[in-house]
């Protein structure tokens, strides 16, 4: 199907306007995460491969789109990593519904993609009780009348005449309804593919930065704390440390890595990248020392925001560990299960997170801390 739509394109006028649209059954990354009993073809990819979502065995950017002809941008990647999804098929969310657009989607003639419009469509009442999708409901062969696709529905705005006018338009909605902030459409302009204009990156430069607006590259970091799809990176150990939240899938605690920063955000105050990409796996790291002993005096310091601290040990009561005497705000994450008030913990591993205006601890699972007889 995938080569008979690229002979299709291949047939198309130069600088046509068109977009590639549906469930191509294929997660929006295949060519990373196709499973072996899938994989016949040597791991070519048809949404990837052969409709060029990929350069270079990377997935295509929105600044890099004129750079090579034929490339395609999904804009699944207009959305954190851990958002991209419109399928559960037990537990396993994909992104298989997909919108790809062409740099003539972003020229600055006719028609044009608005940046970050692409969404995913959540209405409640898609979803059950459970939090699953509520699809189509049957008995044998026989629709009984309720439930809707078992896919949600993706969406995209597209402007046509009057940019700013059409930019006006979707930050009035975007205030009325909510969503992601509205960036200026910009034509594309060819470069090339991934290249830094401030070649190599430091953690200190995201942390700095309100948006990234170019990919930032990140050299030997060290991951020092994962749990779940979420990590820490540190490269030395008087450097600063930045969280990878929801985007940390195959790293792995321990190891170093040469890595492509995309996106960040600031989550109540604390700075996250959302999307990265993984440039080389390079060697198992001592990580030890790129974590710190807990000392008061970090829970005000802002330099020692996303580290991981060791060593800690108070009363838990009401949201605060009590330590020497010091109240020091404290969450525990889902996975950690929170203790009884008046419980004296002995904390292993922390990181030092900020909400809302204060500094806090942050445990991330049961097995990091434990109760003290």
């Amino acid at each position: 199907y995938a080569k008979a739509l690229a002979k299709r394109l291949a047939k198309l006028p130069h600088g046509v306007e068109y977009l590639l649209l549906g469930d191509f059954n294929s997660n929006y990354n295949e060519f990373q995460t196709i499973s072996s009993k899938h994989n016949d073809t040597g791991g070519i990819v048809g949404i990837n491969h052969i409709l060029k979502s990929i350069y270079d065995d990377k997935l295509v950017r929105l600044h890099e789109l004129a750079s090579v002809s034929g490339l395609h941008y999904n804009l699944w990647l207009e959305l954190p990593q851990n958002q991209r999804w419109s399928h559960n098929f037990y537990g396993k969310k994909e992104g298989i519904d997909s919108i790809l657009i062409p740099s003539s989607m972003r020229d600055g003639v006719n028609w044009e993609y608005l940046d970050d419009s692409f969404g995913v469509f959540k209405a409640d009442y898609l979803f059950d009780k459970r939090g699953g999708i509520k699809r189509w409901a049957y008995r044998g062969s026989k629709h009984l009348g309720r439930g809707y696709s078992d896919h949600l529905p993706i969406y995209a705005t597209l402007t046509l005449g009057d940019a700013k006018q059409s930019r006006g338009l979707w930050s009035m909605l975007l205030s009325l309804f909510g969503s992601s902030s509205e960036q200026e459409a910009i034509p594309l302009i060819a470069q090339p593919i991934q290249q830094s204009p401030n070649g190599e990156s430091k953690i200190e430069d995201i942390i700095t930065a309100d948006t990234i607006t170019y990919p930032l590259h990140l050299k030997d970091v060290k991951v020092i704390f994962k749990r779940g799809r979420s990590a820490v990176i540190k490269r030395t150990p008087e450097g600063r440390a930045i969280l990878l939240y929801g985007c940390a899938d195959q790293l792995q605690e321990g190891m170093s890595y040469d890595m492509t920063v995309h996106k960040k955000k600031r989550y109540k105050g604390l700075d996250e990248v959302t999307d990265m990409e993984i440039d080389a796996t390079l060697e198992m790291e001592d990580i030890g020392v790129l974590k710190r002993s807990f000392a008061l005096d970090m829970m005000s310091d802002d330099r020692y925001i996303n580290e991981i601290v060791t060593q800690i040990e108070g009363i838990y009561n009401h949201r605060v560990i009590t330590i020497g005497g010091d109240e020091v705000p404290i969450y525990f994450k889902k996975g950690a299960k929170t203790p009884k008030n008046s419980t004296k913990i002995r904390i292993k591993i922390a990181q030092i997170g900020y909400y809302k205006n204060h500094i806090q601890l942050v445990v991330w699972d049961k097995n990091d801390y434990e109760i003290v007889e």
